[in-house]
C-alpha cells in the first residue's frame, strides 16, 4: 500500500511542528481534517480546551474538525475524503480504533493514500498505525485495558511508545513482551514513505 505517514510523539510540540512544516513544505493552500476523537475517550469534548487544535488552526491551512462519533448525525467520511492532510490527535488509542472501524475510515484510507494524503499522527494517533496495540494497553501512567483486543491499522510493523522518558525504561522493558517498539520523546517523529522508515530524532528500539 502506498502511504505517507508523519508519526509524532506530540505533533503540536514546537520541535515536531518545525520538522513537519519542512517535511510537508508548509500548510498554506492545504486542507487539514483534524480528528480529535481519541481525546473523547478520556472525556467527551476534552479536546476543545486543549492546545493541539489551537496550534492546528494557526498553521494557515483550511481546517475541518471531524469527530467520528458524529456518524450518528452525518456522513463523516464525506467530510474526510477531500483532505490533503489527515491529522489524528492524541488520547485513547483503543477508543479511536473503535470509531475508525465503526465509520469504516479504515477502508477509505488506502484510497486517500493513493492520491497522496499525508497522515499525521500524534501520540495515540501514531500508536494506532501499528498492527497490534499491546503498548496502548499497558502504557505507563495511562493504561487502556482491552486496547490490545482491537487490531491496529497495520500501516507499520512496529509499535510506538510516545512521550518516552528514560526514567521509565526499566518498567517498559518489563512490560514489553513482543514485537519491535520505537520509543519516541516529545519533539521526535517517524516518517514512513511506503516501506521507507526514517526517525527524526534519536533511534531507540526495543525488540
Amino acid at each position: 500500500m502506498n502511504k505517507n505517514l508523519f508519526l509524532a510523539s506530540e505533533a503540536k510540540n514546537p520541535v515536531s511542528l518545525e520538522k513537519l512544516k519542512i517535511y510537508c513544505k508548509g500548510f498554506k493552500g492545504k486542507t487539514i481534517v483534524y480528528v480529535p476523537t481519541a481525546a473523547n475517550g478520556e472525556f467527551y469534548g476534552s479536546w476543545k480546551g486543549g492546545e493541539s487544535i489551537k496550534v492546528v488552526q494557526s498553521l494557515g491551512a483550511e481546517v475541518r474538525i471531524v469527530e467520528l462519533e458524529d456518524i450518528k448525525f452525518k456522513d463523516v467520511l464525506k467530510d474526510i475524503k477531500g483532505a490533503d492532510i489527515l491529522w489524528m490527535a492524541g488520547g485513547m488509542a483503543g477508543y479511536l480504533l473503535y470509531w475508525i472501524r465503526r465509520v469504516k475510515l479504515d477502508t477509505l484510507l488506502p484510497q486517500m493514500f493513493k492520491r497522496g494524503v499525508l497522515y499525521i499522527g500524534s501520540s495515540a494517533g501514531s500508536m494506532i498505525c501499528s498492527k497490534t496495540q499491546y503498548s496502548s494497553e499497558w502504557f505507563i501512567g495511562d493504561t487502556e485495558p482491552g486496547a490490545s483486543l482491537l487490531p491496529g491499522l497495520g500501516l507499520i510493523d512496529f509499535e510506538i511508545y510516545p512521550h518516552y522518558d528514560e526514567t521509565v525504561l526499566p518498567e517498559i522493558k518489563k512490560l514489553h513482551k513482543r514485537g519491535s517498539l520505537y520509543l519516541l520523546k516529545d519533539g521526535e517523529a517517524i516518517v514512513v514513505e511506503n516501506n521507507s522508515i526514517k526517525v527524526l530524532g534519536d533511534e531507540r528500539i526495543l525488540s
